[in-house]
């Protein structure tokens, strides 16, 4: 039985539905969270706004995906990211609330430029850090958070097995450490956030197991646990953000690892990116009026 993949998976109605409905998401999810809200805070009320960063992200991907190929591919990687943080209720000084959202798409060829390689990814965690400040207005947080990523690789030219599928839930430590300063008048913060899956569930077929053998009832070795040994992950966004007041910027780099291993299948994708993206509101570093007996209290230092 032939399956027709690259009409499944290279129609483009398709994906500008689910690009489309993605990016929804990512820009109305902070209206769920959103609001300045007042609670206890040393016997006064206190305004804890969100803060929420949107990138865009241009780099570099290296794809080795042995089910499809034992080459690597390389090539463009664009992706667009979504980033909120709001102080907890329950204790506005130490415990912050994030959710991370993140779309990827990139191009890929093999050494030879002999064939493409597609691929669509997008990640989304959500967790809880407890934030201290420490000597030299540094502000560190240590927490976790949940997440589910997820897409799929498509080689163009392989007739047989053209896609690897990708899916994972995990649960991952999370740490970020961040410093204010100023040039002249600008505030800028320097910031670097860490997270590093560390038990997870991900999905790997067999060795050459194809997806109509699954879809016919062959459902086993499809589920793995995962840990350091064969799953390790780590993702790290370091960024300086300059704030405007009304609105603030920020500059980075992003790298990316994965690496699986299971059925005898190997996997590793590296990603390099260049970030630039808004902080609508600004992060909270330009002095502003404050109301009497009300302080802001700022998920981010």
């Amino acid at each position: 039985m032939n399956i027709n993949y690259s009409k499944i998976f290279y129609s483009s109605e398709k994906r500008k539905i689910a690009f489309v409905g993605a990016m929804l998401f990512l820009m109305l999810f902070p209206a769920w969270i959103k609001g300045e809200s007042t609670d206890s805070l040393a016997g006064a009320g206190s305004s804890r706004p969100v803060t929420g960063i949107y990138s865009f992200e241009i780099g570099r991907t290296d794809v080795l995906a042995t089910y499809l190929s034992p080459l690597h591919y390389t090539g463009a990687q664009y992706g667009v990211t979504g980033e909120w943080s709001k102080a907890m209720p329950f204790n506005p000084e130490s415990a912050v609330m994030h959710f991370d959202g993140g779309l990827n798409f990139c191009s890929l060829l093999n050494p030879a430029h002999t064939a493409r390689m597609l691929g669509f990814t997008g990640d989304f965690r959500w967790g809880m850090s407890w934030k201290t400040t420490l000597p030299y207005q540094l502000t560190l947080t240590a927490g976790g958070s949940v997440g589910l990523n997820g897409g799929a690789y498509y080689l163009m030219r392989n007739s047989n097995n053209p896609v690897q599928a990708m899916a994972q839930a995990a649960l991952s430590l999370r740490g970020s450490i961040a410093r204010p300063f100023t040039i002249g008048r600008l505030p800028i913060l320097v910031r670097d956030v860490v997270s590093i899956p560390t038990v997870s569930a991900f999905f790997a077929p067999q060795y050459g197991e194809t997806y109509y053998e699954i879809y016919l009832g062959n459902h086993s070795g499809l589920a793995h646990a995962g840990w350091w040994g064969n799953n390790f992950c780590i993702d790290n966004r370091l960024t300086v953000a300059l704030d405007f007041g009304r609105t603030a910027m920020t500059l980075g780099y992003h790298f990316q690892a994965q690496t699986q291993w299971a059925n005898h299948l190997n996997t590793k994708i590296f990603t390099h990116s260049f970030i630039i993206g808004i902080v609508p509101g600004g992060l909270g570093l330009k002095p502003k009026a404050k109301k009497a007996d009300r302080p802001t209290v700022y998920s981010l230092f």
